[in-house]
């Protein structure tokens, strides 16, 4: 027992542990985010297996110039990467069935949060994060897009994009006097609003509508900072999919 503790107290930080902690160990939040994962595969692949998610779309066809087997690659490696997280989770005893599922709890708490927030920091009558709703036979595949958008948005903006920011900006605070903060801000701003950019890539530019994803992905980019990679995606997923179905209720 006091073994198992002592691996509990090095995970945790500091000897601290706990749920906190825990959940922002990015093997944890990787490992978490599987079932979302899987469920969005399988989901895809029977209900829309012709559409994507825009990020998805994107990230495949600029690797899919490399060649015709990068795209499988990729999904081996992210399969890889989930192995590898979910061996780590288990050598260092976390009790990761109760924080996954305090995980993915707390980020629907968020994703139900995310709507107005950003709201109140843009526009309010700019209601729109995900893709345009198109009718009640929509309602599932907009539903599985919304679960591909929580994981592969994030992983290419989130833990791609501002990580990679976050990385040059250290990497230049070695050799000039900068303030490491203003670079985790300034990356959480840049990924923030070229996340909002993306979106208008299938539909007209609207200045509100831009300003209002960008406060979101501003919301996001904190979160992934102090929450974590899985707290993050499922924040993402929960607020497309209660936008969709917000949508659905209201239509006659």
């Amino acid at each position: 027992m006091v073994k198992s503790a002592d691996r509990h107290g090095a995970t945790g930080r500091g000897g601290a542990g706990g749920y906190f902690a825990w959940s922002r160990d990015p093997a944890v939040g990787l490992f978490a985010v599987l079932p979302l994962w899987l469920a969005y595969e399988a989901l895809r692949f029977w209900l829309t297996p012709d559409e994507r998610n825009l990020s998805e779309w994107l990230l495949l066809d600029m690797l899919a110039r490399l060649g015709p087997v990068v795209g499988t690659l990729l999904r081996l490696l992210l399969a890889a990467a989930t192995f590898l997280a979910m061996r780590s989770v288990l050598r260092r005893e976390i009790p990761w069935a109760r924080v996954a599922l305090v995980l993915v709890l707390e980020g629907m708490v968020y994703g139900l949060l995310l709507g107005p927030l950003a709201g109140a920091l843009a526009d309010p009558a700019a209601r729109l994060l995900g893709p345009p709703g198109g009718g009640r036979e929509r309602l599932a595949q907009n539903l599985v897009s919304s679960l591909g958008a929580g994981l592969f948005e994030e992983l290419v903006f989130r833990l791609g994009l501002m990580s990679l920011l976050v990385w040059l900006w250290l990497r230049a605070s070695t050799t000039h006097r900068v303030s490491r903060v203003a670079g985790g801000i300034a990356a959480v701003v840049v990924s923030a609003a070229l996340f909002s950019l993306h979106h208008h890539l299938r539909e007209p530019f609207d200045r509100g509508v831009f300003l209002y994803r960008t406060m979101a992905g501003v919301i996001l980019g904190f979160l992934f900072w102090f929450r974590g990679f899985g707290v993050c995606v499922y924040t993402h997923a929960m607020y497309d999919v209660y936008y969709f179905v917000e949508l659905y209720r209201e239509q006659p």
